[in-house]
């Protein structure tokens, strides 16, 4: 897919974020509609979620929320030490792929699920450049159930520079540069009581 071709097709978002170095964030909001809220249940109670173990400084901790891995059969996706094999995808997401093929231009091959139980429930600062996402990697970041921050910073610097408020059927596009020049993070947040799925849409080059 040609970044011409996603560009226009962005032309559709609720708003643009202009960061430096050229990065930008496109926001779409009601993605679904009135389905969102089934699907928000849905996913909630039948995705086959885990809460794997990773190891930092030779200790091994287990990840503050709960995952999954969705993707075409075969689709091989690594990170913080653990390796993922996609075993296809189930009908119920099929909707919801076809919604961000047409929102976006892009055709994402697998799916990261992070269920966020409530606000005590975090993500640590990273980047989504792992080598199977390839040297530009867009990533699209759909959100469902309780409102959650979403924070940036430039990377190599330990300073927050933008914090962007994330909302129920609402949809993050975040451009290459986005993950060459930034790091991202869900802070904890213990007003927040109620549960938050995001689903990281991300096209994994096959073959490595």
């Amino acid at each position: 897919m040609s970044v011409n071709s996603t560009l226009a097709h962005l032309e559709q978002a609720s708003a643009v974020i202009e960061l430096d170095h050229g990065a930008r964030l496109w926001r779409f909001h009601r993605v679904l509609g009135a389905p969102a809220e089934a699907l928000f249940h849905t996913l909630c109670n039948e995705l086959p979620w885990e809460r794997p173990t990773v190891r930092v400084f030779g200790r091994a901790h287990a990840v503050p929320r709960l995952t999954c891995w969705i993707a075409d059969a075969g689709t091989h996706y690594r990170y913080s030490g653990l390796h993922h094999r996609g075993q296809g995808w189930p009908e119920v997401l099929a909707p919801l792929r076809q919604r961000l093929r047409r929102l976006t231009g892009r055709d994402p091959n697998g799916v990261l699920g992070n269920l966020y139980r409530d606000g005590d429930d975090t993500m640590g600062w990273h980047r989504d450049n792992e080598p199977e996402l390839g040297p530009a990697p867009w990533v699209l970041s759909y959100n469902l159930g309780a409102e959650r921050d979403f924070a940036l910073r430039r990377y190599g610097e330990h300073r927050q520079s933008d914090l962007i408020t994330l909302g129920h059927d609402e949809l993050l596009v975040m451009s290459p540069e986005v993950q060459r020049h930034y790091e991202h993070a869900l802070p904890r947040r213990r007003r927040v009581t109620a549960p938050r799925l995001n689903l990281t849409f991300r096209e994994i080059v096959t073959g490595r």
